[in-house]
């Protein structure tokens, strides 16, 4: 089978490298930064199925892709679900999965009624795009209305309740075509500036009943849009319960964790289900894992790879501030053996690219 992977990043790269020992996947992938019509109408003819590594796919593209969507893995639907975070909301909702209250933004007196009717904090996003961070806007007091109109404004927004929380946290599941769901412990993720920094596994004191809310709810959600392939579901956690963040339709940078982590990682299983092949076992190979990211500065991180427990991810990016420049796993048979490394690690790495607990 050829399997096409719109996106040519480390993503992209990842997925092609979990399958290279199977004969029968042909996987290509096509380079999004050099888009032209004819090009990708080439692409879509060579292959059997289509997948992406972002949803952060032009509206050209898009609709491009609308006459090959039986091809297309996740489907079609899926992808202009999650690229649209009212879209999002709303499937999240009618899954049965508790989110904060929300309402669409248009003009700056929405901001003011926003503000009214969902109380601050406010959280401001932009609809479409917008990762690490980018593309949101924090409103704490009413005067500053304005002032994230004049940020992010100018086009639809979203604005959310704030939700009080304990702590970040994700589940990733791979759904088949037939419906079997394989699904990955949850990580507990610690961010700043906007940006991931690291995922741990096991999440510190996490109950039995919120993973299992968890697993509830990205099988609902999956469930609902038929969805075929590896799905994120980012988590509060907060004193109730738990309450969807965000969806990732794709292979999630808190489950980079999976490759050395476990038996089967997200990345493997995404192109076994699109493949309509057997999904793989999602269990934990060591009792503590953690996945670092390398920020900014990626020469610091060549010291991982003289330390037994740790494995380095270079994305051969050119270094810039705040961009991903590749990951460290860390693997070990308990806690205190992952947190030894990682402090082993973090005397080495820059602390204002990569600030730790």
């Amino acid at each position: 089978m050829k399997i096409g992977i719109l996106g040519n990043g480390q993503l992209g790269q990842m997925l092609a490298a979990s399958v290279s020992d199977l004969a029968e996947l042909d996987v290509h992938l096509y380079d999004l930064r050099a888009y032209h019509a004819d090009s990708l109408n080439e692409f879509i003819a060579q292959v059997d199925c289509i997948s992406f590594e972002t949803e952060n796919i032009s509206a050209a593209i898009v609709a491009q892709l609308q006459p090959f969507a039986s091809k297309l893995r996740p489907s079609l639907n899926a992808l202009k679900t999650f690229q649209d975070r009212l879209l999002e909301k709303r499937a999240l909702r009618a899954a049965g999965i508790a989110t904060a209250d929300f309402r669409a933004v248009n003009s700056l007196a929405d901001v003011h009624q926003a503000i009214e009717q969902l109380g601050l904090p406010l959280v401001l996003k932009t609809t479409t795009e917008g990762y690490d961070g980018k593309g949101q806007f924090v409103l704490r007091t009413a005067d500053q209305a304005q002032q994230a109109w004049d940020a992010i404004g100018g086009r639809e927004l979203i604005a959310e309740a704030f939700v009080t929380f304990e702590r970040e946290t994700s589940i990733i599941a791979s759904r088949s075509a037939d419906g079997q769901l394989m699904v990955w412990p949850m990580t507990e993720n610690v961010h700043h500036e906007g940006i991931l920094r690291y995922s741990l596994y096991p999440a510190e004191a996490l109950t039995a009943a919120k993973q299992a809310q968890a697993e509830r709810y990205i099988r609902q959600l999956a469930d609902s849009l038929d969805y075929v392939g590896t799905i994120t579901l980012e988590l509060f956690d907060t004193k109730n319960g738990l309450v969807a963040n965000e969806v990732a339709p794709r292979v999630h940078n808190s489950g980079h964790w999976s490759i050395e982590g476990a038996h089967t990682s997200q990345f493997r299983n995404h192109m076994l289900a699109i493949a309509g092949l057997p999904l793989g076992d999602t269990q934990p190979k060591h009792a503590s894992v953690a996945m670092l990211n390398v920020i900014g500065d990626e020469q610091p991180a060549e010291a991982a790879e003289a330390l037994q427990h740790a494995h380095r991810h270079s994305y051969g990016k050119e270094a810039r501030a705040g961009r991903k420049l590749g990951h460290i796993t860390v693997v070990a048979e308990s806690n205190q053996q992952r947190d030894a490394t990682i402090d082993q690690l973090q005397a080495v790495l820059p602390a204002d690219t990569w600030p730790m607990r």
